[in-house]
């Protein structure tokens, strides 16, 4: 199964266009050193605006390790890192890595922006929620035609699971909302099954929209 590493920060007030130049840099960068692609997301349309995340598949966990011994030996992307510091809010960056259970490929390459909903497994439903998860991610799918992946942290709060629906557009994102909304089967999976096996309390749902 292949992993989705993530890492995130939040800028500062001001300097959006200084700070947003940088973020693409940097990224430019990594793809000049990295074999796959590494895509930069900005948060949209709900809390935590301001901030920037960059993703990549691997499917390894030491292709995390290797990239990130390459980019330590790089002058110009150490330069480009200790550039940056100067942009965040002092919160730091934040590294999450996890299993993609179930990866869609479809639009992966094309998709502008991303509805990323992450939840917890209920004690003692760790098989079953795995199970359901899948299911669920398929059945996003079905009723939306928007790709859609689910995977389990490996690092972050225990038992955190998360699902990602990819959308070329924000109308596309909007119209997948109001299928899901206006299909009763969907309505019912939530009620009675899905709410058995997550745990609703700290589920975040948050959109991205894709810089680079």
């Amino acid at each position: 199964m292949p992993y989705l590493f993530n890492r995130a920060m939040r800028l500062a007030p001001g300097n959006l266009l200084d700070s947003m130049a940088w973020a693409v840099r940097i990224t430019e960068k990594v793809n000049t050193v990295n074999g796959s692609p590494v895509r930069l997301w900005r948060r949209i349309l709900g809390p935590g605006v301001g901030t920037i995340s960059w993703s990549m598949v691997i499917d390894h966990l030491g292709d995390a390790i290797a990239l990130d011994e390459k980019l330590m030996a790089d002058g110009g992307y150490v330069e480009l890192a200790e550039e940056g510091t100067r942009f965040g809010d002092g919160s730091g960056v934040h590294d999450t890595i996890g299993q993609l259970i179930h990866a869609d490929p479809d639009g992966s390459a094309t998709a502008q922006f991303a509805s990323v909903t992450t939840t917890r497994l209920a004690p003692g439903m760790s098989a079953a929620g795995v199970a359901l998860g899948v299911e669920v991610a398929q059945r996003v799918k079905a009723i939306t035609g928007c790709p859609t992946s689910f995977g389990a942290s490996l690092t972050g709060p225990y038992g955190q699971v998360a699902f990602f629906i990819l959308s070329d557009t924000i109308d596309q994102m909007q119209a997948a909302d109001e299928a899901l909304g206006a299909d009763p089967d969907w309505a019912t999976m939530m009620d009675d099954r899905v709410s058995k096996v997550f745990v609703s309390d700290g589920s975040e749902r948050m959109i991205l929209r894709r810089v680079v």
